[in-house]
């Protein structure tokens, strides 16, 4: 959690805009820690979103779904969170042998729109999936957040940058393949 919020302090906005290439991580180093970054979205034991709120930061334990490369949360309606631009984002296994953390864009999605009814319908299967609960009030609030920069840390303190490029590499290695082709 003391991670998390350093992070937070040191990112309050994301000026910058990455290109696809500019960070991406050499492909031996992806190649040890692709499957990695799979098993982590797969069978994440925890996930909090982290909002800047005033001078500290507004913490949430809550389920993520991930649609084309996008994280999307269900959390409980507040101006400090919902009408926030960015965010950074905690997914860790149950043991702590891995974590990503992720400096995000976000952005509120409306009730009435169809990202919003493929998103519910995932988070409710991931929930099946961890037995956790889903707060799905008239008063909550459905975030996407769009990974700008990010971290991989696994067991033995190995750190690595990780780009959105290499998140979607690796969730969806067919789809990579398949461009590399066309």
């Amino acid at each position: 959690m003391q991670i998390l919020l350093i992070l937070l302090m040191m990112h309050p906005t994301l000026q910058h805009k990455h290109t696809a290439k500019e960070h991406d991580m050499p492909e031996s180093i992806f190649q040890q820690v692709s499957l990695d970054i799979l098993r982590l979205h797969q069978h994440t034991a925890r996930s909090l979103l982290a909002v800047p709120h005033d001078e500290a930061a507004e913490i949430h334990d809550t389920v993520f779904a991930m649609i084309e490369g996008r994280y999307y949360m269900l959390v409980p309606q507040s101006a400090a969170l919902c009408d926030k631009r960015t965010g950074i984002l905690l997914i860790e296994t149950d043991d702590a042998q891995a974590r990503i953390s992720w400096v995000a864009s976000a952005r509120t999605i409306q009730h009435k729109s169809n990202i919003y009814r493929r998103a519910l319908a995932a988070l409710q299967r991931r929930v099946q999936q961890t037995k956790q609960s889903l707060n799905q009030a008239a008063e909550a609030c459905l975030l996407e957040l769009t990974p700008q920069q990010g971290r991989l840390t696994l067991r033995n303190n190995r750190d690595f940058a990780l780009s959105p490029h290499d998140l979607m590499k690796a969730l969806y290695p067919a789809s990579y393949d398949m461009k590399k082709y066309a």
